[in-house]
């Protein structure tokens, strides 16, 4: 009699067991397919599909993932970039798809103005989980990994809950990447870049035709245009702010770390017969209107100097460019550029790998 009751309470135990295994199972499907969880992850969608081969490859921020936007010519190209990335997760990213990258691969490191400034002590967040190796991640959980990578739906809290009802509110900044930006025009006032001049070898956007073409192609009105201006100060004023109180204040305690780790990334890439390139995309003349040039200097400019000249890698800065950074209709916000501005910013690139030698 006792058996059986023992059976009998087994058999229950398992088919509760195994519902709330199913139940949990249907769940996270539906949720790692909803909204929320595509919203966060989507993004890292490309890094399950990295190509082997590849010829020219970029890392680095939301800027580097705006302005690198390649043609499709047969050359094999890759943007490794994502928003929000510290130079840790930037060297961690290289690392993993090392193999992938043909010799001689042209790599293109971007940084940001608060890239020394982000902390070198918080964990890996958990999209990181999702595609790099346990040796790269900081601060490794098995918990995280589970809620990460496994079983997401146990950490989703109310956002399954707004899946299910449809309640769709935007929680990651995606429209820097809006294909229907407006586009860019060629007569606009130059912007001096005399105080930068001496952060990298120096490139005449001026000269590159494509540039007139794209704007001839896609001219704004004088209306247009100051409306677009007055947009991208606004947003400037408000980014500034963010930046200097939550990067360049409270984390230069970090530069010095991020400096080091951004030098073994360029050695990384000599050693593995890589041809690195620093490089500084450009950023609307509102927002660098808006720092002090003894700001950009510490928290920017003087660790990417200390890189360039302590490995010798070459080192392109428009981040004052002339022409790119004074061309609102190249930007979808003061510090992201829309699809023409990254079409411009591509003809200005390649030719300086051409003065350099890594393109021919």
């Amino acid at each position: 009699m006792a058996k059986n009751k023992l059976l009998t309470f087994i058999g229950k135990l398992s088919a509760v067991v195994l519902s709330a295994g199913l139940l949990i199972g249907v769940l996270n499907r539906f949720y790692v397919n909803g909204y929320y969880y595509r919203d966060v992850y989507s993004e890292i969608d490309k890094m399950y599909d990295v190509p082997y081969g590849i010829q020219m490859v970029n890392l680095g921020t939301s800027h580097g993932l705006a302005s690198f936007q390649y043609p499709e010519d047969g050359v094999t190209r890759y943007n490794l970039a994502l928003s929000g990335e510290d130079i840790y997760h930037d060297f961690a990213t290289l690392k993993q798809f090392a193999d992938h990258l043909a010799p001689g691969c042209i790599v293109a490191l971007p940084t940001s103005y608060f890239s020394f400034c982000m902390s070198t002590e918080e964990p890996s967040q958990k999209r990181y989980y999702a595609y790099l190796d346990r040796e790269y991640l900081r601060g490794f959980s098995y918990e995280t990994l589970i809620n990460a990578k496994y079983l997401p739906v146990l950490r989703s809290g109310e956002f399954i809950i707004k899946d299910l009802i449809k309640d769709q509110e935007l929680d990651v900044g995606a429209a820097m990447m809006d294909e229907d930006m407006e586009a860019p025009e060629s007569d606009v006032e130059a912007l001096s870049s005399d105080a930068f001049a001496e952060s990298a070898v120096p490139v005449d956007s001026s000269d590159t035709a494509a540039l007139n073409d794209l704007a001839q192609d896609y001219a704004l009105t004088d209306q247009e245009k100051l409306e677009k201006n007055a947009e991208l100060v606004s947003h400037a004023a408000g980014r500034v702010e963010s930046w200097r109180s939550g990067y360049m204040t409270a984390g230069r305690r970090y530069i010095a770390e991020n400096t080091r780790i951004l030098t073994e990334m360029v050695q990384f890439c000599y050693e593995n017969g890589f041809r690195p390139l620093l490089v500084t995309t450009p950023i609307y003349k509102a927002l660098n209107d808006n720092f002090s040039e003894e700001e950009l200097r510490v928290c920017y400019f003087d660790p990417m100097r200390e890189v360039a000249q302590k490995t010798g890698v070459p080192y392109l800065d428009l981040s004052h460019d002339a022409v790119l950074s004074a061309t609102p209709d190249y930007y979808g916000n003061s510090d992201h550029m829309n699809r023409y501005g990254a079409a411009a910013f591509y003809e200005v690139y390649t030719a300086y790998l051409k003065t350099i030698g890594y393109l021919n």
